[in-house]
């Protein structure tokens, strides 16, 4: 008998002991999970301090067409914040006068949106070593989408994982519209493999499109 109660006063102890530390578990689980910055607040810091993620992402050089890339250097979940698209904010008549002076080259920098019913334009043309204007273009399997926050009453462009990104994968996203030049060599296929073969890939210190800084030069707000 007295073996019989010290085996169930040991029974219960194990039982008791084990659902404490479940218990204990899950609340640690929960807490963590709590104190996760959420995607808005992640895109909000970044645009106060701006900053990119240089420890999540790089830049490298991919061919003669796409000229340089934002790539992954770790993982990525759905809907976390990526990047931001950072440069000028600009009006709907300053964008046009802008383009105006722009090599054509350069207007591809130049993005539209709508905000408390009139247009802007985020005029991310000069090189400023950020990495969000690097980003390409892809109409077909973009793993981003661009959405608009507010951040101290002013609109910011961000990208927004829409799938789990693995490290060594390219960042893009949607750039809308169908007349993009790059789209149409591609069907066209009017690189040919020798020239791909002897260009050299530029140095990232130096802007690929050196038009572009000096057109951006040029404006005056």
């Amino acid at each position: 008998m007295l073996i019989f109660m010290c085996f169930s006063v040991i029974c219960l102890e194990s039982l008791l002991s084990y659902f404490i530390q479940s218990i204990y578990g899950q609340f640690l689980e929960e807490l963590k999970m709590s104190r996760r910055i959420s995607p808005l607040q992640d895109s909000i810091h970044h645009v106060i301090t701006k900053t990119d993620k240089t420890s999540k992402l790089e830049v490298k050089y991919i061919n003669p067409l796409k000229g340089r890339g934002v790539f992954s250097l770790a993982q990525f979940s759905k809907r976390d914040f990526v990047v931001e698209y950072r440069g000028d904010r600009i009006d709907f008549y300053e964008a046009q006068r802008r383009r105006r002076l722009y090599h054509s080259l350069c207007t591809v920098f130049m993005f539209d949106f709508k905000w408390k019913g009139k247009m802007w334009c985020i005029d991310a043309a000069k090189e400023d070593g950020s990495f969000g204007r690097l980003v390409n273009d892809d109409h077909k399997h973009p793993n981003c989408r661009m959405k608009m926050i507010e951040v101290d009453g002013r609109p910011h462009l961000c990208l927004f994982a829409i799938e789990d990104i693995k490290e060594g994968d390219e960042i893009t996203y949607d750039y809308g519209g169908g007349d993009w030049p790059w789209r149409k060599k591609v069907r066209e296929d009017t690189v040919s493999r020798s020239n791909i073969k002897e260009s050299q890939p530029p140095s990232l210190s130096e802007p690929v499109l050196s038009t572009c800084s000096s057109a951006s030069d040029q404006v005056s707000l």
